[in-house]
């Protein structure tokens, strides 16, 4: 087969993008799209930031991370719902990471340089992982499809919280 049929998902090369490698398992889970994650930065006042600046925010209300100002828009869900990340200006304090979210378990623990771009990797299958900051205050998950290698279902980085046709979410029911 070639073409676009050469990456059906009954294929032999289709079944790589199988979470069990074969044709029972599950698809998508890397690749498709950015998945926002309920993960943001706290405000240096202490309230969870609704975005970046007027440009990149995320429809919740609260202080811009980058810029003076707040945000209009709707409430935050229930504390519950959401993990929170201490403020810092840059990306490199990695100790406001938290176990159970995977930002605790992946890393970064180093980094890998491929073509021109230098990224952090983590533990697990050398997935990209960074941690929230002032310019980028909101959490995301996996990769876009046109991401290649840097796709991955561990990958977790940051953005500014803003809405585009690379980014989504994906609902989680966890008993």
């Amino acid at each position: 087969e070639d073409g676009a049929f050469s990456k059906r998902y009954n294929s032999e090369i289709g079944y790589f993008a199988s979470t069990t490698g074969n044709i029972t398992g599950i698809y998508d889970m890397s690749g498709g799209t950015w998945e926002y994650m309920m993960g943001v930065m706290l405000h240096s006042n202490g309230t969870p930031c609704a975005g970046r600046d007027t440009t990149y925010t995320s429809g919740f209300s609260g202080p811009y991370s980058n810029t003076s100002g707040n945000a209009t828009g709707i409430s935050l869900p229930e504390k519950k719902y959401y993990d929170t990340y201490l403020y810092a200006k840059d990306e490199e304090h990695y100790n406001r990471r938290i176990l159970g979210d995977a930002t605790g378990e992946m890393g970064p623990f180093g980094s890998i340089t491929y073509g021109n771009r230098t990224r952090k990797i983590g533990s697990w299958y050398h997935d990209e992982g960074c941690i929230v900051s002032s310019d980028w205050p909101w959490f995301e998950r996996g990769h876009s499809f046109q991401d290649g290698l840097s796709a991955g279902v561990f990958s977790h980085l940051r953005d500014g919280g803003s809405v585009d046709v690379y980014h989504g979410f994906r609902i989680t029911l966890a008993f």
